[in-house]
């Protein structure tokens, strides 16, 4: 004689290879505690999703698809034969945890029904996140009472009290971040087209409506269904009490993210109407205070802000209230997760410090727990606390530091702690910018910059040592601190440029930096007022380098110069009147302009660098013209420059123009550059050429004119020493074809 299974398990399934093995190995330990059986209906999967279930069910069959959930669900309970039926969706898993489940399929309590936690996300990190909502779901009956399913979409059973409330037995749900986004378009298109039929046979059905609210997001009647939703509940039509404070929930945060102009009214009306209903004692009060909060009324705010956190706790604490319960049998709190709550107490901090009530601000942030905050909530606590630093008097050095230490824990998530500590620094050196600190001048109640705060954190990170260094007017002290930086990369550029002004000798001979790091620093100096530029030009004609990392840095200087100079210059800019350095030093305050006279400045600083360089990193054979190849690109183009200036020094213009031709042809990528300097020999240097040297070049053209172009003898003249002198007056390469 066969005993027949306490717990049936119905399913239905379609295109559900993505899930479906996942939520049938999570049954197993539940079929292996108690006699169990498994049905499963296929309503006409087209992929592995039948030879998944195969597997693992005790039948499955064909339910050939009519439109009809609860046609399908209602054709797998006839098959079933256990005291207990439940039902669970393929995208959906049974929580490890079902001790709570076993003990009320063992009991043997009067009811005919039991709801279970269904827990939706809305991250992608599922479990590991709380970004979540909880809904009671109605997932469990007596088989014995004969119970069906009614309704062709968000089909139910119809119950009565009493019914069981487990607590502690979860149905995880990924569907709504996880499902393929045409799945899930596809889905809630047929979702609606029943919804509508439904609706059009009872359009004052407030669950219908409710439905078409929740399923129709994207949807065009959206807003008609919310005001058809709200004034059948204003009316008391229907079970207005049961559905009112799910439908006012969804309505006023509609009518705040679309700035409706009922949304004060919705309000109001909620409020007073349902003021014990968790949901106006959370969402209500979630929905109120973003709207003050965009519109900077901080009072109101603050007074939401409030009330919402009361309305969490009373959650929280008072979850398992059978009333409370009942609420969430219809729909789950939008604002009730840990993540919007710590949103809301960032706010909440703001509001106070707005409102003048800074030592409130600091206490609200005090108690957020920073190890689990997300990047964004990282970056809005600062900023707070930034505020706080330059508009109050509040000492904000503890909270800081507390802040940072819980933001810098690494015990469960590197990569989280990683993001957290990146959101951090953004703002951090964000605050050292000279357009942040003029910005934060104008706001009421400043009176000392923001950066300071970051002292506390010196001997924690760049920007506790960048404050320091900002902060102070002694050169000895600067350099103290600089010798115990340790990213570079990390330290406010802002705070290694008042070092370097105020004298402080950089690299610094007891700390030697990597060269990639020195190329990255003197990048960085080259925003504003470009120090790299500066720098690099006040370089001396005989400047004399301590060691083989000072020439390093004065060659990154004159690289990140390069590099950020316009070679093709303005149409205005006058050309240099010599290709020298120019005398005049750039003032502190102005931004250098990309000038002719700059632009030769910096080839020549660039030769001269590479020219003391050079001979330290090669042999001598390697520093010639026939060997240029085998030297790194930027030593190689510094080998070329040097010659091609020595030539042109030395009064050799022709061998001039040939080295330029031959080190772009070693170095394509200074194509500019070249260009550059072609330019500038043809309108500076070739219009001063000597009485002398053009008088000869006149007669050379002479001779030639006598001529036949193509006789010999044109050939034999073109190829004299005589003719090579003066070749670059009586036939000049135009520019741009020696650099195409």
């Amino acid at each position: 004689m066969t005993t027949a299974p306490l717990l049936s398990i119905g399913m239905i399934f379609k295109n559900e290879e993505r899930c479906l093995e996942r939520c049938l190995k999570s049954l197993e330990p539940l079929r292996l505690a108690v006699p169990c059986e498994l049905i499963m209906a296929d309503t006409g999967a087209e992929d592995e999703s039948r030879a998944i279930a195969a597997r693992y069910a005790d039948e499955v069959f064909d339910f050939p698809w009519i439109g009809d959930f609860a046609a399908a669900r209602n054709a797998v309970m006839e098959r079933c034969s256990g005291k207990w039926y439940l039902t669970i969706d393929c995208d959906e898993w049974l929580d490890a945890d079902i001790s709570e489940l076993l003990a009320f399929l063992k009991s043997r309590k009067r009811v005919d029904f039991a709801f279970v936690i269904q827990r939706n996300y809305s991250s992608i990190e599922l479990e590991k996140s709380e970004l979540y909502s909880d809904f009671r779901a109605l997932r469990l009956a007596r088989m014995s009472a004969g119970h069906r399913y009614h309704g062709a979409i968000h089909e139910s059973w119809i119950y009565q009290e009493p019914a069981e409330r487990l607590c502690h037995t979860v149905l995880h749900h990924d569907g709504y971040v996880l499902e393929d986004p045409k799945a899930r378009k596809d889905k809630a298109k047929r979702n609606m087209e029943l919804l509508r039929q439904r609706l059009a046979e009872l359009p004052n059905d407030l669950r219908t409506l409710n439905q078409c609210i929740e399923s129709g997001g994207a949807d065009a009647d959206l807003i008609q269904y919310i005001r058809t939703g709200v004034g059948l509940v204003q009316k008391k039509s229907g079970q207005w009490a049961h559905y009112g404070p799910i439908i006012l929930s969804h309505a006023m945060e509609v009518a705040r993210v679309r700035e409706m102009p009922e949304l004060e009214e919705w309000i109001a009306f909620a409020a007073d109407t349902f003021p014990d209903s968790i949901f106006m004692r959370v969402d209500l009060h979630y929905t109120a205070f973003m709207a003050a909060y965009d519109d900077k009324k901080w009072e109101e705010a603050i007074q939401h802000a409030e009330a919402y956190r009361k309305g969490l706790h009373v959650y929280r604490v008072m979850g398992q209230d059978s009333k409370i319960e009942r609420e969430l049998t219809v729909g789950s709190l939008r604002a009730g997760d840990a993540v919007t709550e710590r949103t809301i107490q960032i706010g909440l901090a703001n509001a106070y410090l707005q409102n003048g009530q800074g030592e409130k601000a600091l206490k609200a942030i005090g108690e957020l727990e920073g190890d689990k905050l997300a990047p964004g909530q990282v970056r809005n606590t600062l900023v707070v606390l930034c505020q706080l630093h330059a508009e109050t008097r509040v000492d904000i050095a503890p909270a800081l530091t507390a802040f940072y230490e819980q933001i810098d824990q690494d015990e469960t998530d590197r990569q989280k702690q990683r993001q957290r500590l990146a959101a951090f620094h953004s703002i951090a050196t964000a605050s050292f910018s000279k357009s942040y600190r003029e910005e934060e001048q104008e706001h009421n109640g400043y009176w000392r910059p923001a950066f300071m705060s970051f002292a506390a954190l010196a001997d924690q990170c760049e920007e506790g040592r960048a404050a320091k260094i900002m902060m102070s007017a002694d050169p000895e002290e600067m350099r103290a601190i600089l010798a115990d930086v340790e990213d570079w990369q990390m330290l406010p550029i802002e705070a290694f440029e008042h070092a370097l002004e105020a004298g402080v000798a950089f690299p610094l001979a007891e700390k030697p930096i990597a060269v990639d790091i020195l190329d990255g620093l003197a990048a960085r100096l080259t925003h504003g007022k470009n120090m790299a530029r500066q720098l690099a030009l006040a370089l001396g004609d005989e400047q004399v380098y301590p060691d083989l990392q000072s020439q390093y840095w004065a060659l990154a200087l004159v690289l990140a110069a390069l590099h950020t100079f316009d070679w093709s210059l303005g149409e205005n800019n006058k050309p240099a009147s010599v290709f020298v350095c120019p005398a005049k030093k750039v003032k502190e305050d102005e931004y250098p302009k990309d000038t002719p006279e700059i632009g030769l400045a910096l080839v020549r600083r660039f030769v001269q660098v590479e020219s003391a360089l050079l001979p330290l990193l090669y042999a001598p054979q390697m520093l010639s013209e026939e060997n240029a190849a085998l030297l790194p690109p930027m030593h190689r183009w510094g080998l070329y420059c040097a010659f091609a200036l020595e030539a042109l020094d030395s009064g050799k213009p022709q061998e001039y123009l040939a080295l330029l031709r031959k080190g772009l042809n070693a170095c394509p990528g200074q194509k500019d550059m070249v260009q550059f300097l072609l330019d500038r020999f043809m309108e500076d240097a070739r219009p001063q050429t000597s009485p002398e040297l053009l008088a000869l070049a006149e007669k050379v053209r002479t001779i030639l004119s006598a001529y036949d172009p193509d006789d010999p003898a044109v050939a034999a003249i073109r190829q004299s020493p005589v003719y090579q002198q003066v070749a670059w007056i009586i036939e000049p390469e135009p520019a741009g074809q020696m650099v195409q």
